[in-house]
C-alpha cells in the first residue's frame, strides 16, 4: 500500500469513528417504544421508531469495526498481541451484532410477526408466536458473543492505547474502563453475579452512555492528528 492509499484509508477510519459517535448517540437516546406485552410487542413491526433502531445497530458496528481498523494500523507494530487478538474479538463483536440485528429485521419483523398478526388459524397462529418466543432466546445467546467480543476487544485495545502519550493515552484508559465495564456486565448477565447489577447499572446510565460518544469523537480526532504528522514527517 503507498503512502497516498494508506493515508485515505486512514482518512475513511476516522470519518467512520464519527460517524459510529453519531450512531452510538442515537441507538443511547432516542427513545424506545413502549411494549408491555407480547401483542403490544408483535405490533412493533409497523412502528418506524424500533425498526430504525434496528438499522442504525446493523450500521453501527460496521463504521465502528473500520473506525477500529484505523487504529489497528497505527498501533500495529508497537503492540501486535494486544492489537491482533482485540482485532478478533472486536471482528467477533461486529459480526455477530450484524447478524444479530439482520435476524431482528429480517426474520422476526418481516415476516415472524406479520404472519402471525395476519394468521388464519389458531394452530398458524400458535406455531408462530413458538417461533417469536424462540427469537428472543436466538437474539440474546448472539448478545452473549457481542457483549463478550466487545468487551474484550475494547480492554485489549485500552492495553495498547493507554501506553501512547496524550489523547491516546486518555482514550486508552476509556477503552479499559468500556471494556471491564462490558465484562461486568457480561458476567452478571451470564455467571449470575447479581451483585453487580446495581453499580454496573449507575455506571452505564450516568457514565457509559456520555463517555462513548465522546470516544468515537476523539478516536476520528486522534487519527486525522496521526496522519497530519505522518504528513509532516513525510
Amino acid at each position: 500500500m503507498n503512502i497516498s492509499n494508506y493515508k485515505s484509508f486512514l482518512k475513511l477510519t476516522g470519518i467512520c469513528s464519527i460517524l459510529g459517535a453519531i450512531s452510538t448517540s442515537l441507538l443511547i437516546f432516542l427513545p424506545n417504544p413502549v411494549a408491555s406485552d407480547f401483542e403490544s410487542q408483535t405490533l412493533l413491526f409497523e412502528n418506524k421508531l424500533y425498526l430504525t433502531k434496528l438499522w442504525i445497530l446493523f450500521f453501527h458496528p460496521q463504521v465502528n469495526i473500520i473506525a477500529s481498523l484505523g487504529i489497528a494500523c497505527l498501533l500495529f507494530r508497537k503492540y501486535p498481541t494486544q492489537i491482533i487478538v482485540g482485532s478478533l474479538f472486536l471482528l467477533v463483536w461486529a459480526y455477530t451484532e450484524m447478524s444479530q440485528q439482520s435476524l431482528l429485521i429480517d426474520t422476526l419483523n418481516q415476516i415472524w410477526r406479520p404472519n402471525y398478526v395476519n394468521a388464519e388459524s389458531e394452530i398458524t397462529k400458535s406455531m408462530f408466536k413458538s417461533l417469536i418466543n424462540a427469537a428472543n432466546g436466538i437474539s440474546d445467546s448472539k448478545y452473549f458473543l457481542v457483549i463478550y467480543g466487545f468487551g474484550l476487544g475494547s480492554f485489549l485495545y485500552g492495553t495498547a492505547l493507554i501506553q501512547e502519550n496524550g489523547l491516546g493515552k486518555w482514550i486508552g484508559v476509556s477503552f479499559l474502563f468500556i471494556g471491564i465495564l462490558s465484562l461486568c456486565s457480561f458476567t452478571r448477565y451470564y455467571l449470575g453475579i447479581s451483585s453487580l447489577n446495581e453499580p454496573v447499572n449507575w455506571l452505564y446510565e450516568w457514565i457509559y452512555s456520555y463517555l462513548q460518544p465522546i470516544v468515537r469523537i476523539a478516536i476520528g480526532i486522534w487519527i486525522f492528528k496521526r496522519i497530519k504528522t505522518k504528513h509532516n514527517k513525510a
